[in-house]
């Protein structure tokens, strides 16, 4: 079962079309997972009303205990991030983050790693 967060923003320049997924590998009672999934929310809440590189992306929370192919790439490096393009394709992880980060600094890594993925495609 994926968890999906209703946390989505996007940006009136997209037109309503969004760009780039952003997911986390996560599972039930992983707290380091839990501290990243409140501060990404607490960004994406922001960007909706202060416009952002990350107005644009869609975040879903992924369980790894639900499928075994997350499991075996993630069960023992999570939280994992990675940023896809709109159809869930060409996922990159994104550099881990430490879990002592602000919710402002985490902004600014994610914004790096948004625009760097941009340049590759």
């Amino acid at each position: 079962m994926l968890v999906r967060c209703a946390y989505s923003a996007v940006a009136a320049s997209t037109g309503g079309q969004q760009r780039r997924k952003l997911f986390l590998y996560s599972k039930e009672g992983c707290h380091l997972c839990d501290g990243l999934k409140e501060k990404i929310q607490a960004l994406l809440d922001r960007a909706q009303f202060m416009p952002s590189p990350l107005s644009d992306i869609s975040f879903e929370v992924r369980d790894i205990t639900t499928e075994a192919a997350w499991w075996e790439a993630y069960s023992l490096t999570i939280p994992v991030l990675t940023v896809a393009d709109p159809d869930g394709s060409n996922e990159v992880k994104v550099p881990r983050p430490s879990p002592r980060i602000s919710t402002d600094r985490l902004g600014q890594h994610l914004e790096k790693a948004l625009e760097s993925r941009e340049q590759e495609t």
